[in-house]
């Protein structure tokens, strides 16, 4: 979070909105990481792990993800998995119209999939690599 964003994130906590928010955007990955939490049985709560979910794919997720965005009014979104990269069409849009909204946003990746160049016009994001497992 930038620093000018402080203050403003204190004001939407006291107003009773969350500042961030944690979307998993797919529940499909390439790799099989031992240890990897995502796939951990009660990952979701409720003893569901996330391939109880059922994936969004294109327009119906681009809508879903703004429509969530727009209700919740973040200052700050990550997009996990599952391999996030694996939707990088819809990403690229979702992060175009996150930008324009003055969002930050964070695509956390496994990085084994190439990272679209044109992610570099988007100056609100921020590109996290994780490793799980051994």
């Amino acid at each position: 979070m930038r620093t000018r964003a402080i203050l403003p994130a204190w004001n939407r906590i006291l107003h009773g909105y969350p500042p961030f928010l944690s979307i998993e955007i797919t529940r499909e990955c390439p790799l099989r990481c031992p240890g990897c939490y995502a796939y951990e049985p009660n990952h979701l709560g409720e003893g569901k792990g996330i391939r109880a979910l059922a994936d969004r794919v294109g327009e119906e997720l681009i809508a879903e993800v703004l429509r969530l965005v727009r209700r919740l009014r973040p200052l700050h979104v990550s997009f996990v998995g599952g391999e996030p990269l694996l939707r990088h069409r819809e990403l690229t849009v979702l992060i175009r119209e996150l930008d324009r909204m003055d969002i930050e946003v964070q695509v956390v990746t496994s990085a084994v999939l190439p990272i679209p160049r044109e992610w570099r016009e988007f100056p609100n994001l921020h590109l996290s690599v994780s490793i799980d497992g051994l």
